[in-house]
């Protein structure tokens, strides 16, 4: 008992350890997820490789030109101040697109694209996200983002000036403009492609630049610029932190299939308890009836079946198994029932007819208990506790193992009682004399090694035959 309940017990800690170590991979898996979101992460266009007009970097292609691929340019008249004085000549405008497709299994969010200026030239608008400007004067650095198309003249902090088609913002070598994009317009987050899923997958950055000096044909090269960003992936998406789910459904699964299935357990065994309570009383209601019969034999069903018990126990039987031995050697005697009263109590020495009418109550019995199926092999005990171990004995005359162990243990605790017993007859031998017999009778009347374990369990006071113990010492049936 004790043994199944340390498997229980364990076999509950394994999946208490298995759910624990479950979880545990799961919140590292988790921060892992989250600090791969949360690295920063840069790009050069410089570092990238540049194919047929795209710069392929690791996570994203961009593309950068003029509309359409072809110039669309035209031509801006010179623009004079208030003293005549002519601020710059003949200017060239183009628009200028750049298309960043994210081509990573992540999505990337929070990006920005920072392009460097490389010459001179005048930025005049811009659409769908905002446009930081980063200017170089006298060495001061001057950043501003600013809403190209919804914009004050205060608001205005770098360099520039305001013609009829708006501002115009002057650009040099070494200043920058840094592309801010709309959530509105979906230009973040951006999603990896998915055939099946209609998402925005890249930007589409548009700008108008004018150039000093050039003619229509003319383009400039935005070789150079970086785009800042990070990638992000969800918890979902990453098999480990999947698999570690499966797996935490399963323990689940069987930690609650563990617990349901305890409680059928536990009320199985109530009723298997409540059921053997029922049939160990009607048992020894019925040996009470069988004792009424001799007053001097009261009590021996019930110790020898205790006798039973132990003798069974210290030969290894699991505890299911001593509780049978200890229901069938309650039974032994119950043919005792269809002998009369003047052969159970004669005090003198019984005739040979008397002897054959007494040895009947071992098939009589066996025929009692032959429909008792609730224990099996009830009958056992009743039919051959008289055999003899040399094959002397009744009612069969079986010898050695062909005898079964069981009724061999019930002979041993039988003839045991019968010796440490008063009866009509004689009166109880002594221990030693007890013990004397039945190692004289060791493969003769008794199975050999039952009576060496009983003879252990008797010097062991497990077993207690002394004088001035009237009631047999009796471990609790449970």
């Amino acid at each position: 008992m004790k043994h199944e309940e340390n498997k229980k017990s364990s076999f509950f800690l394994l999946l208490v350890i298995a759910i624990a170590v479950t979880l545990l991979g799961m919140a590292v898996t988790y921060i892992g997820v989250e600090n791969f979101n949360n690295k920063d992460r840069r790009a050069e266009l410089s570092n990238a490789v540049y194919d047929g007009g795209k710069y392929i970097c690791e996570d994203f292609d961009v593309v950068i030109g003029p509309r359409g691929g072809d110039t669309g340019a035209w031509l801006k008249d010179p623009i004079y101040d208030e003293a005549g004085n002519e601020l710059h000549g003949d200017m060239v405008g183009t628009i200028y697109e750049v298309m960043l497709t994210n081509t990573s299994k992540q999505m990337i969010t929070d990006w920005t694209m920072e392009l460097y200026i490389p010459e001179n030239m005048w930025l005049n608008n811009a659409w769908n996200g905002k446009m930081e400007v980063v200017q170089n004067v006298g060495g001061k650095e001057i950043s501003q983002i600013i809403n190209l198309k919804e914009y004050t003249q205060d608001e205005m902090l770098v360099n520039h000036y305001i013609d009829h088609t708006g501002p115009m913002i002057t650009l040099m070598p070494e200043d920058s403009i840094i592309y801010h994009p709309s959530e509105a317009d979906n230009e973040m987050p951006l999603y990896p492609e998915k055939p099946a899923k209609e998402v925005k997958t890249s930007a589409l950055i548009g700008f108008i630049m004018y150039i000093p000096e050039q003619g229509l044909d003319y383009v400039t090269n935005f070789n150079a610029g970086t785009v800042n960003y990070h990638l992000h992936m969800s918890v979902w998406d990453s098999r480990m932190f999947m698999t570690l789910v499966a797996m935490l459904a399963i323990w689940c699964i069987l930690l609650f299939a563990w617990g349901f299935s305890q409680v059928r357990v536990k009320k199985l065994l109530e009723r298997q308890k409540h059921d053997a309570m029922i049939i160990e009383q009607s048992i020894k209601t019925f040996i009470n009836f069988i004792d009424a019969k001799d007053a001097h034999t009261k009590g021996h069903s019930e110790r020898v079946a205790q006798y039973s018990y132990q003798l069974a126990k210290e030969m290894g039987y699991s505890d299911l198994e001593c509780h049978r031995i200890y229901y069938i050697a309650l039974m032994h005697d119950c043919g005792k029932i269809s002998v009369p009263f003047t052969i159970l109590q004669k005090p003198s020495r019984l005739t040979d007819d008397e002897y054959e009418q007494i040895k009947t109550h071992t098939t009589y019995g066996d025929k009692m208990l032959r429909d008792f199926t609730s224990i099996e092999g009830i009958n056992l005990g009743a039919l051959y506790h008289h055999e003899r171990y040399d094959g002397k004995g009744y009612p069969k005359g079986l010898a050695g193992e062909e005898i079964p162990e069981i009724a061999r243990i019930i002979g041993v605790a039988d003839a045991l009682d019968a010796m440490a017993s008063d009866r009509y007859y004689r009166k109880r031998l002594p221990e030693e004399k007890i013990l004397q017999e039945l190692l004289d009778n060791k493969g003769k009347q008794f199975d050999p090694v039952i009576v060496d374990h009983v003879v252990k369990l008797i010097k062991e006071k497990a077993i207690d035959i002394s004088d001035d113990e009237k009631e047999q010492r009796k471990e609790t049936i449970s």
